[in-house]
């Protein structure tokens, strides 16, 4: 499932990064997004707006000119006065842009050239016009020839607005065979600036210094009235041109507002003069701008990704903004933003779009399999859709309510363990507590409703026998801990830590269970109050009494009455003993080691050499295999001296008990050490059978030799074997004799 997810993933995302790469290589060549580009270019350029230049001054023919002079258009002797005086000032060239296409008044015309040929350079328009039969050609109308013959040069002062209406840019060069210059272009190879100057065929971005108003301008009536100081024309680049209303085109500039032809030429001009004209990007280039950033947030969102990919895409998109601006501040580059930005803002959502679709149907897969898997508590056949969101979204809530029930089950289950139980996390932190867990740490003070630390619920506690020692957490890794602790001198607990793993085999925090253990210590301490009592308080007056039995005058006291004293202290000093050995079997922490099955036989026999000996009972050991169990030497010991014992006790004289030891290999494919007794006494019915490892229950000593007991000798028998997880067998017959079977688990 998982390989197949992320090959789909692969190809979806190389389809989206090739169909996007077309698409945004589409928008870049047929410049569908220009008045974006444009709104961009228009901000930044308002941005970067410098002071004017010092070396060119405007002469406006304005309102003011019109009404000191007189009306438009003004005599060509007027024109001459002015050109006179601005060459007296000596500037660095005059660009008079007024079109003189028409003859004017007679000799008025060579006056005018006698004034244009004055010494400075003076550049004057001419018209370029539709060839009007259909084709691209211009045809050129020249200003008259004394005008067109004293000029230092003709050019045109063309001014053409971008669709919108905006002047960006300028032609510098026109014509079938681009023999037309611009005007300024002119004026700046007249300057000596011929080869710094391109002569682009396609339009030039003119550097805009600012809006409206920027340039510093005197009234062409001023001049004339001689009222313009000389050193302000003195080494300056006039550019005379008209401004007055109804007579000056408007036009619209990405400076901000309107601006006449007149200041459109003057950003020209120092444009053209400080080498500072804004160049357009190639085709490359732009390519470039616009594919780099779309792969880039491909591979951000795909193969390698580290961020999110939201911040990779505002990322991607400052990047190309900061690149397009900075090479428009400090290169003069003009890379047009929008079709990169385009392709970013297509590919972001049309990849997410695809993440999403492939984790809903990952998603849809899981909560089917989930929906198949049996649940723990019952639930209703849910109907399903088999298409669409809806049926994802009916997964989910079939999910979510199961869910639900499970943890309210959970919930239930945990409130109802009759001890305190803890769930804890990684962090330590309490995550669940039962209705017993909030009812123990009430005790303290402790709210488990808010996440508590089990550090915190655990310092109340004290290892029992461990003087001060605290309970620690977290446990050694993987293996279940148990202690016995104590919050005060009269409650216990057993403490166990189980540790949690998830489904991934991973840990998930820990179950601690508090086990009130506080009744059971109670009892102990009252047991071995009554081991004491029976190991001192009533062993000692009985030896005390057969002591004097021994030592006392025997005619003080009749024989008869003596063997009857005897015979009853020795019984209590008996049952003593029995139920001393009983609790040392049901309360001893055994010292397990290795021992040899044989070795206890053979020191039971021994013990019990003088009680056979008195019967003439013949006590046979048989097996030779050595046979080793994991025990506690003294009470298996015991235990087999009872066993033989008892069957001394019972046998007949001048009988025969045999001992046979055994390996046996049971069905489970475990491997036991056995050995069985067997006697040749009375033997047992099928309720003494039942009976004989109990309290107080005693063998039939109808049919046998008369005996005497307590009935506890089995019962130690049993619950020694017990503790070493072997078991004891009874196989017996009434008048066949008895055979006790003692199996224990073997360790080689």
């Amino acid at each position: 499932m998982g390989l197949k997810r992320g090959l789909r993933l692969r190809t979806h995302w190389w389809l989206i990064a090739l169909v996007t790469s077309l698409l945004v290589t589409g928008i870049t060549l047929d410049r569908t997004l220009t008045r974006l580009d444009n709104a961009f270019y228009d901000r930044i350029l308002r941005a970067r707006a410098g002071p004017s230049s010092d070396s060119i001054l405007l002469v406006e023919i304005d309102d003011q000119s019109l009404r000191r002079i007189g009306s438009w258009p003004w005599n060509r002797a007027v024109h001459a006065a002015l050109i006179d005086r601005l060459q007296a000032a000596r500037p660095r060239a005059i660009a008079y842009d007024v079109l003189f296409t028409e003859p004017g008044e007679p000799g008025a015309d060579e006056e005018l050239g006698r004034a244009i040929g004055g010494g400075t350079p003076t550049f004057l328009p001419m018209l370029l016009s539709a060839a009007g039969d259909g084709s691209q050609s211009v045809v050129p109308t020249f200003p008259i020839r004394p005008v067109h013959e004293a000029a230092t040069g003709v050019g045109f002062t063309t001014i053409d607005p971008d669709p919108d209406g905006v002047v960006r840019s300028a032609t510098l060069v026109a014509g079938a065979t681009n023999q037309w210059r611009h005007l300024m272009m002119l004026v700046v190879q007249a300057l000596g600036a011929t080869g710094s100057v391109k002569e682009e065929t396609r339009p030039q971005l003119i550097p805009f210094a600012g809006r409206s108003g920027h340039w510093s301008e005197v009234s062409a009536a001023s001049v004339l009235a001689g009222e313009v100081p000389r050193e302000l024309l003195e080494g300056k680049i006039v550019v005379v041109g008209a401004t007055a209303s109804g007579l000056a085109s408007q036009y619209a500039t990405p400076a901000g507002g309107v601006m006449t032809g007149l200041e459109i030429e003057a950003n020209l001009l120092n444009g053209l003069v400080g080498h500072q004209l804004i160049e357009r990007a190639g085709l490359p280039l732009r390519l470039a701008l616009a594919l780099v950033p779309l792969w880039v947030l491909m591979l951000a969102i795909g193969p390698i990704r580290r961020i999110p990919a939201l911040a990779s895409l505002l990322l991607c998109c400052g990047v190309v903004l900061f690149t397009s601006a900075a090479a428009l501040t400090f290169l003069r580059l003009w890379l047009p933003p929008a079709a990169s930005l385009a392709g970013l803002a297509i590919t972001y959502p049309l990849w997410g779009w695809r993440q999403l679709a492939s984790i809903e149907r990952y998603m849809r897969a899981e909560l089917e399999r989930f929906e198949s898997e049996p649940g723990l508590l019952p639930q209703p056949a849910p109907s399903v859709s088999r298409s669409g969101v809806a049926s994802t979204i009916t997964l989910l809530r079939n999910a979510i309510g199961r869910n639900r029930e499970m943890r309210h089950f959970v919930a239930d289950r945990l409130n109802q363990l009759p001890d305190a139980t803890l769930v804890v996390d990684l962090t330590g932190q309490v995550v669940l507590a039962n209705a017993a867990a909030h009812s123990l740490f009430a005790l303290f003070g402790r709210d488990l409703s808010d996440h508590v630390d089990i550090d915190t619920l655990l310092s109340n506690f004290q290892q029992s026998g461990a003087g001060s020692k605290s309970v620690p957490f977290p446990p050694i890794e993987g293996e279940p801990f148990t202690c016995e602790a104590q919050f005060d001198k009269t409650h216990f607990f057993l403490i166990t830590m189980a540790e949690q793993t998830s489904m991934g085999g991973q840990r998930a925090g820990w179950i601690i269970r508090f086990v009130d253990v506080s009744e059971a210590k109670s009892a102990q301490r009252q047991r071995d109050d009554i081991v004491q009592l029976l190991t001192h308080d009533m062993r000692s007056p009985q030896a005390s009494i057969l002591a004097v039995l021994e030592t006392g005058t025997p005619d003080r006291i009749h024989p008869q009455e003596a063997s009857r004293i005897r015979h009853y202290a020795e019984r209590t000093l008996g049952l003593a003993d029995g139920f001393v050995q009983l609790a040392r079997a049901e309360n001893l922490d055994y010292a397990i080691e290795e021992i040899a099955l044989t070795d206890m036989l053979m020191d039971a026999i021994d013990d019990l050499w003088p009680q056979s000996q008195a019967k003439a009972i013949d006590i046979v050991l048989q097996g030779n295999e050595p046979l080793l169990v994991l025990g506690e030497r003294s009470l298996l010991t015991r235990a087999f001296l009872n066993v033989i014992g008892n069957a001394i006790k019972y046998s007949y004289e001048h009988t025969t008990i045999t001992c046979t030891t055994s390996r046996e290999v049971w069905q489970d494919g475990s491997t036991w050490a056995q050995c069985a007794i067997t006697d040749q006494g009375p033997g047992l019915d099928s309720h003494q059978q039942r009976t004989i490892f109990e309290r107080f229950h005693r063998g039939s000593v109808g049919l046998g030799p008369k005996t005497d007991g307590v009935g506890l000798g089995l019962s130690f028998v049993h619950t020694v074997i017990a503790r070493h997880n072997g078991q004891i067998d009874c196989d017996s017959q009434p008048g066949s004799g008895a055979t006790f079977t003692i199996s224990l688990p073997a360790s080689n």
